[in-house]
């Protein structure tokens, strides 16, 4: 199972698509939202997507350690918010707890960073602590129009099925 959190870009419209083209590949997808995904597409939106029941907050369920041994978390799109508090390991949300609890667990983590080609600029050190930690992987945005774009839904599933095989 893959576990895809959507948070706060306007990339969120695209994790419909990818969430659909995952479960093609016969994974199923469980999906973490965060308040500021939700304001872009609905948790209905991501349901019809994945399946699934999505979860917008933890509840005593305990969520966090529930999904956090899947095969894969993947944060698409990953917002320089999120990225951020993983690389300092804050956790005050749904996904930032999912992330740090399934860090502990050495789960794959696969982040696909998504906002303005500033905003990708000012968290290339924290992104750089992530990777030098070995704590998890990115997939380079697409560069285009002063932004850093989602990449193509078919390079983040080939990416996110190559690291569950790996990690086999």
């Amino acid at each position: 199972m893959i576990v895809l959190c959507v948070t706060g870009s306007i990339a969120a419209t695209e994790a419909i698509k990818l969430a659909r083209e995952i479960r093609r590949n016969d994974v199923e997808v469980k999906c973490f939202m965060s308040q500021a995904a939700c304001d872009i597409i609905t948790p209905n939106a991501m349901e019809f997507a994945t399946g699934n029941e999505v979860v917008t907050e933890l509840t005593g369920k305990i969520e966090h350690v529930k999904y956090s041994q899947e095969d894969l978390i993947l944060v698409a799109p990953a917002t320089a918010n999120t990225i951020s508090k993983f690389a300092y390991k804050i956790a005050d949300n749904p996904i930032s707890t999912l992330l740090i609890t399934a860090y502990g667990h050495n789960t794959p983590i696969l982040f696909v960073p998504s906002m303005h080609d500033s905003m990708y600029t000012a968290v290339k050190d924290n992104i750089q602590k992530i990777k030098d930690e070995g704590s998890a992987n990115f997939l380079k945005p697409r560069m285009d129009e002063g932004k850093a774009k989602f990449p193509d839904k078919e390079d983040i599933v080939l990416e996110s099925l190559r690291l569950i095989n790996q990690n086999k």
